[in-house]
């Protein structure tokens, strides 16, 4: 059982013993502005068991994966769900619909066809971008067989909603898809206009990034003058 545990945890590599990390191309700035609803929504996770194949932290609060199997189950209870987004229509397999019940998770089915045989429709993206938009419903995992291409492609509209660029949004989708990167994936992704969406947008852009940036240089230059005053009463002091 340690074996296959540790099998697991190899496949994960984005997944620590401690905290989370959420990668974007501006880390430090976002990370400046974390919410406090992201603060009390994320918290210390006492992790326990192996995650599901392909999982990672999207957002505080936030999660993607493959679909879950029984030996997850412990490792799923740490996170505190109270949503799984599911993008894919089949049989629940065993045990899954009890630990839904058991842990009072609102789980949401979508029938989502496969991403190689039909684009995703825009109201079904509409639907999700709902369900991710509201924090009630936070902590939330979002998967569908593999983790890779339906959920890479909702977590791209995700990054693209809090500002990626695409050529990020594609690495990202890349680094979960491989070795089977799909092409169509990478056209819906480079072709999606968020105006698609309507009024669905989550509220994770909280505020304009260009405001977030001013802001971030001003609280930058803030503490590089407190430094500079510091060292250069510091040396008045020496010289007296």
């Amino acid at each position: 059982m340690a074996r296959d545990d540790e099998k697991r945890r190899q496949q994960h590599p984005s997944v620590q013993s401690a905290n989370f990390r959420t990668e974007s191309p501006d880390i430090v700035l976002r990370d400046a502005y974390v919410s406090a609803k992201d603060i009390a929504v994320e918290g210390s996770l006492s992790l326990s068991g192996a995650p599901p194949v392909n999982f990672a932290t999207v957002l505080p609060g936030l999660y993607r994966s493959g679909y879950p199997e029984a030996a997850d189950y412990p490792f799923m209870r740490t996170l505190k769900l109270k949503t799984i987004v599911t993008l894919v229509g089949k049989d629940l397999p065993d045990g899954y619909q009890q630990f839904v019940d058991s842990n009072s998770i609102k789980h949401e089915i979508f029938d989502m066809a496969g991403t190689k045989k039909a684009e995703i429709p825009i109201k079904t993206m509409q639907s999700i971008m709902a369900i991710v938009a509201n924090r009630d419903n936070y902590p939330l995992l979002i998967h569908c067989n593999q983790g890779k291409h339906r959920t890479g492609c909702v977590v791209g509209v995700i990054r693209m909603i809090n500002e990626w660029d695409t050529p990020s949004v594609i690495r990202e989708y890349t680094k979960f898809a491989e070795p089977k990167v799909r092409e169509t994936d990478v056209k819906y992704l480079t072709d999606f206009k968020l105006s698609a969406l309507g009024n669905m947008l989550p509220k994770h852009s909280r505020v304009p990034f260009a405001l977030r940036t001013f802001y971030g240089m001003v609280m930058l230059a803030s503490f590089t003058l407190s430094v500079w005053v510091y060292s250069s009463s510091r040396l008045l002091i020496l010289a007296a």
